[in-house]
């Protein structure tokens, strides 16, 4: 899978960069931060926030980047099937279309925070309930959506299963433990 490069094409394994997804609103007011980062034996150890453009033109192989040296559609290559280049009618790009991008958001929100008739699939207004996140840590190792990144292959399993209705369903309906 591509769901992690070594930096530059070095020999050091422990050094790698990442696509990266951050599901807090930022100074631009978008749901998203979109990122690159960089790890060490499996540490975070430093980030470079992109415009979602930049990241997507990069992902999908069209502009060059440290992360995707070889132009492939990385999304393709780690099964994403929903996100691709668009053409114009002369062949040109002309953009983008990430559908899973679009709903992460709602494993965060109960209600869009800006758009109030959209509801999310989270049991918490602001975030997600506690059985919710511990599913999320489980499944994905995050700890707290609202300042963590979610990345490498943790990214792709998480774009696939947010467009598996079934996987939205049982997500949506996680209820927490009875302590009795």
């Amino acid at each position: 899978m591509l769901g992690t490069l070594l930096l530059f094409g070095q020999t050091n394994p422990a050094k790698q960069i990442h696509l990266a997804v951050s599901i807090c609103a930022n100074a631009h007011s978008q749901m998203l931060t979109y990122a690159f980062i960089t790890t060490r034996n499996g540490k975070v150890v430093s980030s470079q926030i992109v415009p979602e453009q930049n990241f997507m033109y990069m992902a999908l192989g069209y502009w060059p980047s440290a992360y995707n040296q070889k132009k492939e559609n990385v999304f393709q290559k780690n099964g994403i099937d929903s996100c691709w280049l668009v053409e114009d009618e002369d062949g040109r790009i002309a953009g983008f279309t990430n559908t899973p991008f679009k709903n992460l958001w709602k494993i965060r929100f109960y209600e869009h925070p800006t758009i109030y008739d959209e509801t999310g699939w989270s049991k918490g207004r602001y975030k997600p309930s506690n059985a919710q996140m511990e599913f999320l840590q489980r499944e994905y190792g995050v700890t707290n959506l609202q300042t963590e990144y979610i990345y490498g292959d943790s990214l792709f399993k998480l774009l696939r299963d947010v467009q598996d209705p079934a996987w939205v369903e049982a997500y949506s309906n996680i209820v927490e433990k009875s302590t009795e």
